[in-house]
């Protein structure tokens, strides 16, 4: 890719991923993303992306590969299967490397980003590719511990849910650090506190009642 092409496309992941990681952030007209990026023609971002939806996935895939590569180090003592692994560590490999990206700006619009996507959620079986490989191994062994009363349709409900969970509470706490609101909690004792909440929902034994 020429020196000026890549560039360009730089400033539009740049501008992008600061101005959709505002609250509905992703209706972010795509001609305020180009004049961000000071470039001149909107067709300048459907030539790098095909549109904002590419946009959208290229700055996911930025801190996706990441956070892959991150787990997969987490995940490396357990085992292929992960047999080795108890629920609060595949827990944690869930959200350490997620959590992880507070620490930056990027990362921290990274998570705004995603915490937009929750109507994508129930779709983590389906599309691999976007949930990723080694996140995708954490949920079929998080299934594989769950109490044997709960049936397929539950246990996958549950991950659904666990996703939601640790996606949407990591996106408001980075947008509460980028708006230098005073938290609570240090981030260690929100991140260790959102891994037991995750793990006393995914552990109960409760069976659904019907009406």
């Amino acid at each position: 890719m020429p020196r000026d092409a890549a560039a360009t496309r730089d400033a539009l992941i740049t501008a992008g991923r600061r101005l959709l990681a505002r609250p509905g952030g992703l209706a972010t007209p795509v001609k305020e993303i180009v004049d961000a990026a000071g470039q001149r023609n909107v067709s300048a971002l459907h030539y790098h992306f095909g549109g904002r939806r590419g946009l959208v996935e290229a700055i996911l895939d930025a801190h996706g590969g990441t956070i892959e590569e991150r787990r997969a180090a987490m995940l490396q003592p357990f085992g292929r299967d992960l047999e080795a692994a108890t629920m609060p560590q595949l827990v944690d490999a869930f959200i350490a490397p997620q959590a992880e990206l507070l620490g930056v700006t990027e990362g921290r619009h990274f998570l705004s980003i995603i915490s937009q996507l929750v109507d994508l959620f129930d779709r983590w079986d389906l599309a691999p590719e976007r949930t990723g490989q080694h996140a995708t191994r954490v949920f079929r062994a998080l299934q594989e511990r769950m109490p044997p009363s709960l049936s397929p349709d539950l246990k996958h409900e549950r991950i659904t849910r666990f996703l939601e969970l640790v996606t949407s509470a990591l996106g408001a706490r980075a947008r509460s650090v980028e708006a230098n609101r005073p938290a609570p909690l240090s981030t260690a004792d929100f991140v260790a506190n959102l891994a037991a909440m995750s793990i006393g929902a995914l552990s109960s034994d409760a069976a659904s009642r019907g009406a």
